[in-house]
């Protein structure tokens, strides 16, 4: 497996993952669209192991979880201000990248084998999720790490003006 590197938008630092993601996340949290400035986050996850810092130091800005009172770290260039990966407490054996840091952000599948989408409750209107992806309300695993069942939509859905209660195809939603 090559290298596939990624960096700040000054170049101060750069990191690189020796393997593909463990699975790709979509995330919808209020985080994540704060974090971004944008409807979700494209989060690359990978093992820490396959993951390097190859120049530079990132800073650091760390609060805790909403969802799950955990840590959660932001690693960021202090030049520029690109964040660049999130460390978080509650799976330490992973981190997730900010997907659009990588000099190809294409270079990873964002199959529906390999990706969800989380957070759909406060995902934004108008946000439109594929079809075949697995979805959740909130996020994939309870905070005492029960895996919860996904929704797999059969056809694209928009977020309407009542979230996942009014999507664009009547008759289906989450389970309440």
């Amino acid at each position: 497996m090559s290298l596939n590197q990624g960096g700040c938008l000054c170049g101060a630092v750069r990191y690189a993952a020796s393997s593909t993601p463990v699975r790709v996340t979509y995330c919808h949290c209020k985080f994540c669209q704060r974090a971004t400035g944008s409807a979700y986050l494209v989060e690359p996850i990978f093992q820490k192991t396959h993951f390097a810092i190859i120049s530079g130091k990132p800073a650091t800005y760390t609060q805790a979880s909403e969802g799950s009172g955990k840590r959660v770290t932001v690693n960021f260039c202090s030049t520029c201000g690109t964040k660049l990966f999130l460390d978080l407490e509650r799976f330490p054996e992973t981190l997730g990248v900010y997907g659009g840091t990588f000099d190809d952000p294409n270079w990873f599948e964002r199959t529906p084998q390999v990706s969800r989408h989380i957070f759909l409750d406060s995902a934004l209107n108008g946000t439109v999720i594929p079809a075949g992806f697995r979805t959740f309300r909130e996020h994939a695993w309870l905070n005492d790490g029960t895996p919860v069942e996904p929704v797999i939509f059969g056809q694209p859905h928009a977020i309407g003006s009542e979230h996942l209660g009014n999507l664009s195809h009547p008759g289906t939603s989450f389970p309440s």
